[in-house]
């Protein structure tokens, strides 16, 4: 006996049910052998009305460092990281082995939002712990010089840095930085750094402040010369 196509007007508006749908009709697909892409669509039912979702939106964050952009330098001027968004309430910027064309300079950083203009006011506390390579010298304590007070002057980080052709001497930074692209004023910054001095001493420096303006681009850069070699690698953090 012949069975009559399906037409379109047979097929109506809540025509197909439930009990309609074989048992299979998942388990007999193809299979998704990986994760699915971000843009990956679901069917869910939001309050009984059938929608499609993107895989993004409900996919679980692990917490932990994701990596988004590392500038490597080779007689860099400076380094910038510009227009950064707003989807991490925290970043770390880690620099390694920063080591610097020019003996004897300082690395500076500052804040802005037009890619161009680093000049955002701060308030900050600047300390600093060093030894000698004989071990006969240990001191530390706060620098007033370089504590600034609502100041749109370049924070400095590290000061009079040996360009020791060793990678071993070579100066590492981390920073810490909550508020980049959030609006408003405030963001905060946390930034620890060491490195080999110009008169023989391994320095170690502490810089915590605040940014009193709305900022989402920062940059390093020494206050002579170029940046030799070494990478900055900007992360976002999820919590």
């Amino acid at each position: 006996m012949a069975i009559d196509k399906i037409t379109t007007p047979a097929v109506t508006d809540d025509s197909i049910t439930a009990a309609k749908i074989n048992d299979d009709i998942i388990s007999g697909s193809t299979e998704l052998a990986t994760a699915p892409a971000d843009t990956d669509e679901f069917l869910v039912s939001d309050a009984g009305t059938l929608k499609r979702i993107d895989y993004s939106l409900i996919k679980a964050t692990a917490p932990g460092l994701v990596k988004i952009s590392t500038v490597t330098c080779s007689d860099t001027a400076t380094v910038d990281f510009d227009n950064v968004s707003s989807d991490y309430n925290m970043y770390i910027i880690i620099g390694s082995q920063i080591r610097p064309a020019t003996n004897d300079i300082d690395y500076l950083m500052n804040f802005g939002t037009d890619g161009s203009t680093y000049d955002k006011n701060k308030t900050s506390v600047y300390f600093q712990y060093y030894n000698n390579e004989g071990d006969n010298d240990l001191g530390s304590g706060a620098r007033a010089d370089q504590s600034l007070g609502n100041s749109t002057s370049d924070q400095q980080i590290m000061r009079n840095v040996s360009s020791h052709g060793s990678y071993g001497k070579a100066p590492q930074m981390k920073a810490y930085i909550s508020g980049l692209g959030q609006g408003g004023n405030y963001a905060s910054f946390d930034i620890y750094s060491n490195y080999w001095h110009t008169s023989n001493y391994a320095y170690a420096t502490h810089i915590s402040g605040m940014v009193q303006a709305n900022c989402d681009c920062v940059r390093f850069k020494a206050n002579s010369g170029n940046i030799a070699t070494g990478k900055f690698t900007l992360f976002g953090v999820n919590q």
